[in-house]
């Protein structure tokens, strides 16, 4: 129980503190010296002198009445007057320090209300929060394919299903928009969306959704669900997700994750935010790319599945994207989400983009490369910027005709970022051939590495050096220096493993 001044001495039924009838039962508490009973004699022992004394007053009152009666009324018409005026200035001081000890009561309480208030009105319990929150998070089905090499060295196709979450986040005339990760995405033929209210369903009303736009290199994606796909019921069903801050966010606030864990359906967890702008390195599942971001790490469990999923502050706004966890024998297992403050914007431009869809392979359009991944050892090493390192070109292609050359390095395709040819390949197969692309590129002078945007019309696989649209492990293996054969986006990265070699090649 907080202390609190009068707590442990409480008033009367009069609204007298207790402590002054003690003191008046016992005049000595306090420490006074003298009182009614000061002399230690037994009450009753000053009856005869106060009768003599009453006598006394009476004869002297009696024989100076005549002489001074007038003298001893202006006396008392005095000091009456100058007593009643002491008493009206006490009465006045006394009212005034009851009135200010009053107001303060009042400001104090109305801070005390205020706080409780503010309390009330913006934190939620976590069961508050999942009935919130829950009707903006979607699971995420993700329908590929997967290339095996048997070992007889032949190579085929398997398919592949994986799950992940995301979070509604907008819509438009047209669509109702979703942001997950990249990872969540990726490599997909079929993406297939599950709203949370219907997870329990018999027969669910699981609609497909195209992938608008991503950023490899920020784990970050946005996918778009067709509104005339949905049912009145899903749309009276569903919500959009109140950004938050994650920037307020501080060490020690309670946060909660909601996502698709582990393919089972919508789950709830809740932790305390560990660190804030934590660095993490994460490796792609295929080892083919690696991200290298700033991070909320938070104790709330995130399990495969959480990939794409909110983590919402106890308003029930949405502070970050859940994207990996770290889980050994020796750590017991942090997660982490992407800051929703640190790639808001990002967020708004996926939005707004255009939605395409990918291209088939035979209406596909090619560059015409080859390239090698710049790693941030290669990048340490050498010096050379991170994205695609240009190690070769079809004589002929798209690439040269544009005026891309060896050595250069692909940093960006339409503004987004580049970090790998396998992102480059994923970008370019939204595009068919004679559509233009600008990729920005970095290109070596005597002052370092500059900055160049080229327009690129892309052209067909024939025109790119492909002879057919098989695996990309035959397309690559034979690609050589001299430009010819097959040469494309598509590689086998095994073939550029000896960077120093193509380096070291540089005219």
């Amino acid at each position: 129980m907080d202390y609190q001044f009068g707590q442990n001495e409480p008033n009367d039924e009069n609204g007298r503190p207790t402590w002054n009838q003690e003191w008046e039962q016992n005049p000595y508490r306090g420490g006074h010296s003298s009182g009614p009973s000061g002399n230690g004699k037994k009450p009753g022992g000053g009856k005869i002198w106060t009768v003599i004394a009453l006598i006394c007053a009476l004869t002297v009152g009696i024989v100076g009445g005549a002489y001074g009666s007038p003298m001893i009324s202006d006396f008392m018409n005095r000091n009456q007057g100058e007593a009643l005026a002491a008493l009206e200035s006490t009465e006045t001081e006394s009212s005034s320090a009851e009135s200010e000890t009053e107001e303060k009561s009042k400001e104090e309480s109305k801070v005390v209300e205020t706080i409780q208030s503010t309390k009330d009105g913006t934190n939620l319990s976590v069961q508050q929060i999942a009935e919130t929150c829950m009707p903006s998070i979607v699971a995420i089905t993700n329908l590929g394919e997967q290339e095996i090499m048997s070992m007889w060295g032949t190579v085929y196709k398997q398919p592949t299903e994986s799950a992940g979450s995301g979070v509604i986040i907008g819509e438009n005339d047209d669509e109702l928009l979703i942001v997950t990760n990249f990872h969540v995405v990726q490599s997909s033929e079929t993406l297939r969306v599950l709203f949370s209210y219907q997870e329990d369903q018999d027969d669910p009303d699981i609609v497909e959704a195209k992938v608008k736009d991503y950023d490899q290199s920020k784990d970050l994606a946005v996918i778009a669900v067709k509104i005339k796909d949905l049912s009145q019921e899903t749309l009276d069903n569903i919500k959009v997700a109140k950004m938050g801050k994650s920037s307020d966010l501080a060490l020690g606030e309670q946060v909660v994750a909601i996502g698709n864990a582990l393919g089972y359906g919508q789950s709830v967890t809740t932790g305390i935010v560990s660190a804030l702008n934590r660095s993490l390195q994460l490796e792609s599942e295929d080892s083919s790319s690696t991200t290298n971001n700033t991070y909320i790490q938070t104790d709330a469990a995130i399990n495969p599945g959480n990939s794409g999923g909110g983590l919402f502050n106890m308003q029930g706004e949405l502070v970050g994207i859940n994207s990996a966890k770290i889980a050994t024998e020796t750590v017991e297992g942090m997660g982490y989400s992407i800051p929703i403050s640190n790639v808001e914007n990002d967020i708004q431009t996926m939005m707004s983009t255009e939605t395409r869809e990918v291209v088939d392979e035979d209406k596909r359009g090619y560059l015409g490369i080859q390239g090698s991944n710049v790693t941030d050892d290669i990048n340490s090493k050498y010096g050379i910027p991170k994205g695609v390192f240009v190690s070769a070109i079809t004589a002929g292609s798209p690439a040269e005709r544009a005026g891309i050359q060896k050595n250069m390095v692909i940093t960006a395709l339409n503004g987004k970022s580049v970090a790998t040819i396998e992102a480059l390949k994923d970008y370019l197969s939204y595009y068919a051939a004679g559509e233009t692309v600008q990729l920005t590129v970095m290109v070596q002078s005597s002052q370092g590495y500059e900055e160049r945007t080229i327009d690129v019309t892309l052209g067909t696989s024939g025109e790119a050096g492909i002879e057919s649209s098989g695996s990309n492990q035959q397309e690559s293996q034979n690609g050589d220096n001299g430009g010819n054969g097959n040469s494309d986006q598509y590689y086998n990265n095994d073939y550029f493993n000896n960077f120093d070699y193509f380096y070291n090649q540089r005219p």
